[in-house]
């Protein structure tokens, strides 16, 4: 039987391209290197995935996109679950190790990978990729950013360049770096938004120009020899009525406008400035006091969680940092109750005591934490509380770098009211405290802060470990 064009089924034909305005404009850049970024819900990861389909018929291209752990790329609704939606109709083969990839029938290849560390750059040493990605870009750091950059070469008959995504963050190297496209309020100047610059970088330094016409004037012997090889960057603002799919949500609207304000700022309106302010994340007033304890009983988790300083005040030094221990517990119904805090100023050896003490008071069911300082130092340290607190339920955790990222999780249980002090003399120092955190760099104290929140973050290690698979129902916790 001869069938006719008439009798084949219909097929669903899907359409594939940016929406119109920035998303077009996005993807429609010359620079070497573009990124966008502003507000949340702007479609820019989705961008990136449509960005290397332009060349997948190529053979020799490679495309690396990147965020800086492994989870953001195979979280669910992440990256991947994305990229397996969007490039199964092309006929390509996917593999998930030693990398997430994926081969399309001309040999051109699409690799999804983390840079955890900064020493994980090495990795691709010797590579040849056409296109570099990075999403969320405001998370990795400067060197491993310019050190890719190296890796951005290839054969397969196109110009490489890079591309990225990001949001807005006043500790990242990208206030810097775009500061020409920001203006002194921390927004996006319109008006600059996908204009070219050129920069070389020059004894350790990023120089900046109009056009490369400027760097053969400036630098003519270096620019003749290839020394001076401009690159050409551009930002482009991204703001949430450039996503069609996302601006008329009233849910999303709701949730940006439930953020903290600094966040909201942030993620709603694009201020690359916004910082909390005191009082911000830990009010006064969120707080809700328990006249006793539950019975132990009645949590899913204990746990001490220790902030150890080791300096006493001194002429040069009058106000140096506490040793605080805080006590948090998991409840069975998901509350988040902090028990009781131990805090003070101590000589090494003292602070091990008290530890140690605090442990035997505390008893076998609660889970002893504490942070392991970078380096030989931090390992040996390590290794001698372990022999000391042997028989005791101890665990290690990396020492935080950001102190906002480690007290907003908690924060939003504040502020959700799933959060108890037990009644106790240290609750006043307590809640005053915390109550003056912003971002780590305000004056004063933030030891409970981060014993607190050390501990509280400890039940998301400890669940994950487990393989329960979700977060419990009050626990949210995200970028």
């Amino acid at each position: 039987m001869i069938q006719t064009l008439q009798d084949r089924p219909k097929q669903e034909v899907r359409i594939l391209r940016p929406y119109k305005g920035q998303q077009e404009r996005f993807l429609s850049s010359s620079a070497d290197i573009t990124i966008g970024g502003g507000a949340a819900g702007g479609g820019k990861s989705h961008l990136l995935l449509m960005n290397p389909l332009r060349h997948v018929h190529r053979r020799g291209f490679e495309c690396a996109t990147f965020r800086r752990q492994s989870t953001q790329i195979t979280a669910g609704g992440g990256l991947w679950d994305m990229s397996v939606d969007m490039y199964t109709p092309f006929n390509a083969r996917s593999k998930e190790t030693p990398r997430h990839t994926w081969t399309f029938p001309s040999g051109a290849k699409l690799t999804f990978d983390h840079l955890q560390y900064e020493k994980s750059v090495k990795a691709w040493d010797g590579s040849q990729l056409a296109l570099i990605q990075f999403d969320e870009l405001q998370h990795f750091t400067e060197t491993q950013f310019f050190y890719m950059l190296s890796r951005n070469r290839t054969t397969c008959g196109i110009r490489p360049y890079m591309s990225a995504s990001c949001n807005p963050d006043p500790d990242s190297f990208l206030v810097n770096l775009l500061a020409y496209w920001i203006d002194d309020e921390g927004f996006p100047i319109a008006e600059r938004c996908g204009k070219l610059r050129y920069f070389v970088r020059r004894d350790g330094e990023i120089l900046w120009f109009n056009n490369p016409e400027e760097v053969k004037e400036s630098y003519p012997a270096d620019y003749e020899k290839g020394i001076l090889q401009p690159k050409s960057l551009t930002f482009i603002k991204f703001m949430l009525d450039d996503n069609e799919a996302l601006r008329d949500d009233p849910d999303y609207n709701a949730s940006l406008d439930a953020l903290f304000d600094y966040e909201r700022k942030r993620l709603k309106l694009g201020n690359w400035f916004a910082r909390p302010s005191a009082g911000e994340l830990f009010k006064t007033t969120y707080w809700k006091m328990l006249e006793q304890a539950p019975k132990a009983d009645y949590y899913k988790r204990l746990v001490r969680y220790w902030d150890r300083a080791s300096t006493m005040p001194s002429d040069s030094n009058t106000d140096p940092d506490y040793t605080v221990g805080c006590l948090v517990g998991l409840t069975k119904d998901d509350r988040v109750v902090i028990l009781d805090v131990r805090r003070g100023r101590y000589e090494p050896h003292d602070v091990e005591e008290l530890i140690k003490a605090t442990a035997r008071q505390d008893g076998p069911e609660v889970e002893l934490w504490q942070e392991q300082d970078p380096g030989s130092a931090g390992k040996l340290e390590k290794e001698y509380y372990t022999k000391q607190l042997m028989g005791y339920n101890l665990h290690w955790n990396n020492k935080r770098k950001s102190k906002l990222t480690y007290w907003r999780p908690l924060a939003s249980q504040l502020k959700s009211g799933n959060v108890y002090l037990v009644r106790g003399a240290w609750n006043r120092s307590f809640i005053d405290e915390l109550g003056g955190c912003t971002d780590g760099t305000q004056n004063g104290h933030d030891d409970q802060a981060d014993a607190a929140s050390g501990g509280f973050m400890t039940f998301f290690k400890l669940l994950y470990n487990e393989g329960t698979g979700e977060v419990m129902q009050n626990l949210r916790y995200g970028e």
